[in-house]
């Protein structure tokens, strides 16, 4: 057989079947290659153990199935781990996959058992589902260590927690574990694993990276991974994610996850014993110093905070040359967070990237995979729609929580009404002020443009054209960047609407993001086509 022809037809073929997601098989499917192939059996490589097993458990019937289409015969698949292995040939009829937009930096993957496949393909939950971290949802659950006051491997010096750690103990600090309910909430970002995150156009790339930190932690080439993007899209997910692998993977790793408010609370309670104990900032710095991997959610909360990161930045600097991991995430840019240059530089000395809203498909596909999660918990024989899913997706924001929220919301009213499926109309009555902002419209890109047009008295195929005087180039930009700001799409779906590219639609946000600090007449000029808009939403 030739390879590469069978390589072609063969994920051709699985891309035809119904239900299978295609950005997945795109995106994981890039990372194999098919090495040999004979009568009624196919060995592929993988450059990982992650990809292996994630396409083991999810693809490998599908795989088989396709073969069988394809050549009226049963076929053996196996799939064996290679580090040097590329693809053979591109996959057809994709879009750039995730392996060349980030470099991959080889290196021996961690010695693990290899899982026996799992034939069930589990589609109608469509999270990206990587069963090679070898990390069961309970198994994970189970290894959750959170720090008690009366854990035996936790004392306390002077009301700063001090760490004595055996092998493998994970350091989870979000908040103080005292509290029941809070303890139950720490818990819970151990269910936030690679497993469990929707991957789409808007979060790809930072997904990519996340991936390549877990398997590579205190690679230079992403040390530190700065994660931004606005509230809800999915970064405490991805650094719990990081974590997560880690601990299952690397059984002499310690990793500490905490927020950045949990840090201030920490440096505060270090500064108040300073008076009874000189060695209360040692222990504070100390304790941080031992992690392997500190990932800091939230960043900006230390904005106004200097002795805080002062001491954040002591500590970082003294573990970046050792090759330990730093992962942060924060709700903006770093040049958009207002702290110290020094500080800024330095934690953006590595690799940046964005999770963008997501877009409706993924949305849709968010909601999908928490209604697959609901009926495997619950195992309830109910229905949602697809006109309900619509009309979910047309009213709800980026923010995922909110989503969840919403489908939480039919599910129960499910169970209470004791039916296997709602009305469009009850669900619209169940979920009318459910979203935020209510009933309003969602902002689209037209909606924008027409307000941007009205203000400045600029014609549409103006505002989209190639015209480049400076009554036109500012108006275009300004709609560009309100865009950005308001709309719940993607960067390549605005540039489309102002037939500009990626680059050019980046250029116009920083250009008006710029100005805006410095210029009071254009942030009234904003502020008055945010109105218009707003009007336009009732």
């Amino acid at each position: 057989m030739d390879l590469t022809e069978l390589w072609t037809n063969l994920i051709r073929q699985i891309k035809s079947y119904p239900n299978v997601n295609a950005s997945q098989i795109d995106a994981f499917f890039s990372r194999v290659q098919l090495q040999a192939a004979s009568q009624g059996f196919v060995m592929f490589t993988s450059d990982n153990s992650f990809i292996k097993d994630w396409i083991e458990k999810h693809y490998i019937k599908d795989i088989q199935q396709a073969l069988h289409d394809m050549y009226g015969m049963d076929f053996i698949v196996q799939i064996e781990v290679d580090p040097t292995s590329t693809p053979i040939a591109p996959l057809p009829e994709s879009a750039p996959t995730v392996s060349q937009e980030a470099p991959v930096h080889h290196q021996p993957t961690p010695a693990q058992p290899t899982p026996t496949p799992t034939p069930s393909v589990q589609r109608e939950a469509p999270f990206i589902n990587q069963g090679g971290y070898s990390t069961p949802e309970k198994e994970v659950l189970n290894s959750l260590h959170v720090p008690t006051r009366e854990d035996s491997s936790f004392y306390r010096d002077n009301n700063l927690t001090t760490y004595s750690s055996p092998k493998n103990e994970e350091l989870d600090i979000r908040h103080n574990s005292s509290d029941k309910t809070e303890q139950r909430g720490v818990e819970g970002l151990n269910s936030l694993t690679f497993e469990t995150f929707v991957m789409g156009d808007s979060n790809r790339m930072a997904y990519s990276m996340a991936v390549e930190v877990a398997e590579k932690p205190g690679s230079s080439a992403l040390n530190p991974l700065f994660i931004y993007g606005r509230s809800g899209v999915g970064k405490t997910h991805l650094l719990c994610a990081i974590k997560n692998y880690i601990n299952e993977q690397y059984e002499d790793f310690k990793v500490i996850y905490i927020d950045s408010m949990e840090l201030v609370n920490r440096y505060s309670d270090a500064a108040i014993e300073k008076n009874v104990d000189k060695q209360s900032f040692k222990n504070f710095e100390n304790f941080f110093q031992q992690a392997d991997v500190l990932l800091i959610d939230d960043i900006q909360g230390l904005q106004g905070k200097p002795g805080t990161l002062d001491t954040l930045f002591r500590i970082f600097n003294k573990m970046i040359p050792k090759g330990k991991q730093f992962v942060f995430s924060a709700d903006r840019a770093p040049k958009n967070i207002d702290l110290d240059e020094r500080y800024v530089s330095r934690f953006n000395s590595g690799a940046t990237i964005d999770i963008q809203p997501p877009d409706d498909e993924t949305k849709r596909n968010i909601i999908k995979s928490f209604i697959a999660e609901y009926k495997n918990e619950e195992e309830l024989p109910f229905t949602i729609s697809d006109s309900i899913l619509d009309y979910i997706v047309d009213n709800s924001s980026s923010n995922i929580r909110e989503l969840k929220s919403a489908i939480t919301n039919v599910i129960f009213a499910l169970k209470m009404d004791k039916e296997h499926e709602l009305s469009e109309s009850r669900v619209k009555e169940l979920l009318g002020n459910h979203f935020i902002g209510g009933g309003k419209k969602r902002i689209t890109i037209e909606m924008i443009q027409g307000a941007v047009e009205d203000f400045y008295g600029v014609a549409h195929k103006d505002l989209i054209g190639k015209k480049k005087e400076r009554r036109i180039v500012h108006p275009r930009q300004v709609a560009i960047f309100l865009c950005r700001e308001l709309s719940e799409t993607t960067l390549k779906n605005i540039g489309n609407a102002f037939n500009r590219d990626h680059t050019t639609v980046m250029h116009s946000c920083d250009l008006i993001s710029n100005q805006l600090q410095e210029d009071r007449n254009l942030r009234e000029e904003l502020e008055a086509i945010r109105e218009k808009i707003r009007i336009q939403q009732y």
